[in-house]
């Protein structure tokens, strides 16, 4: 992770401005206009109202206490993974080092990439060696070259009141979009621009909020090395008109220095990429395959270093080092099938890899 130094911009009057707020409003709207918003953004004014001396109750200081620890939780599972393996943190704590001392940027996952397959695996096996985790999810993405993704989750410490615990270990930095939008697998060497691009490609997945605009404001503090060179690199992963609209969503907010100059060169460069999706998504088929593994079993196999695949039945089955997956592309399968998968795992070859 880089060095760079803190921001120091995050205070109760940039919350009360992103959130539309008075600043003479009482601090509960502002803790209620937060939920409501985003459940862990809470976490992220609790801290701050703490940092400017306000005392906070058994809830709220339980509730910051917890996401505390989960945070100490993840930078302990980076350190046990990165003192063996070159894994590159994307988000969370990459960003979180930035903010202001005291202040809790949420963090609801671990985000990793790795160099490929075999290093995907062993980085699971330490996360394992070091956490004791529910689930296993897998996920295999086909287009160029096939990448893949595991994320283990366990419980977190109030399993009523708080998200699962996560880590994401992946391939690939930058997945995509299926219609127009490859898989980018290699992330800037800049770690300001991987986030601001990790942040910016969010938006294939949901609408940019209050967390999304903290962290550009406090990465425009801290970076990009080059104006021209942050413009350069975003037009190479053609995610110009996500960035426009990132930055644009966090300038309302607060003034973003460099960031302000990258809106403004980018804009000719957010036109012509809508344009070329448009005709992309006219004229070609999906650049990418998702599929999803199906959890079958779950299996250690400490001498394998890369998954297996199989075909039953028409199913492609991947045995892989700590479990076997039915792959499909929906969430609901058909009960015979699943059936189907399972009884066929004890015919299938296997040994190690």
């Amino acid at each position: 992770m880089s060095t760079r130094a803190h921001a120091d911009s995050i205070d109760l009057p940039l919350l009360y401005r992103l959130f539309d707020l008075s600043p003479d409003d009482d601090l509960r709207f502002l803790v209620r206009r937060a939920r409501a918003t985003r459940e862990a953004l809470v976490q992220l004014v609790f801290s701050v109202a703490e940092r400017a001396g306000h005392r906070l109750g058994t809830g709220s200081a339980d509730e910051l206490r917890r996401a505390r620890t989960r945070a100490d939780g993840y930078r302990r599972l980076h350190t046990a993974v990165s003192a063996d393996h070159a894994v590159r943190v994307v988000k969370g704590p990459a960003i979180a080092q930035h903010y202001p001392e005291g202040v809790l940027r949420p963090t609801g996952d671990l985000d990793l990439v790795v160099s490929g397959e075999r290093e995907l695996w062993s980085v699971v096996r330490v996360v394992l060696d070091h956490q004791a985790v529910d689930t296993i999810d897998y996920s295999v993405v086909d287009g160029e070259h096939r990448h893949m993704m595991a994320v283990l989750s366990w419980a977190p410490l109030d399993p009523l009141l708080d998200r699962d615990a996560k880590i994401d270990v992946g391939t690939a930095a930058y997945f995509g979009d299926e219609g127009v939008l490859p898989v980018r697998s290699r992330p800037p060497a800049d770690d300001v621009l991987t986030n601001l691009l990790a942040i910016a490609e969010e938006k294939f997945q949901r609408a940019f909020h209050a967390v999304d605009a903290i962290d550009v404001i406090v990465l425009s503090q801290v970076g990009p090395d080059s104006v021209a060179e942050a413009e350069a690199t975003v037009r190479e992963f053609r995610l110009a008109p996500e960035v426009t609209e990132l930055l644009a969503h966090a300038g309302r907010c607060a003034p973003l220095g460099p960031f302000e100059e990258l809106r403004r060169r980018l804009e000719p460069a957010a036109e012509q990429e809508r344009e070329r999706r448009s005709a992309a998504t006219r004229e070609t088929a999906p650049t990418t395959r998702v599929r999803y593994g199906m959890e079958l079993r779950r299996a250690r196999r400490p001498d394998w270093r890369r998954a297996v695949e199989h075909h039953a039945g028409g199913d492609t089955l991947m045995l892989t080092p700590v479990g076997d997956y039915l792959l499909v592309e929906s969430e609901l399968v058909a009960p015979d099938r699943y059936e189907a998968a399972l009884a066929a795992l004890p015919h299938l070859p296997e040994g190690p890899r």
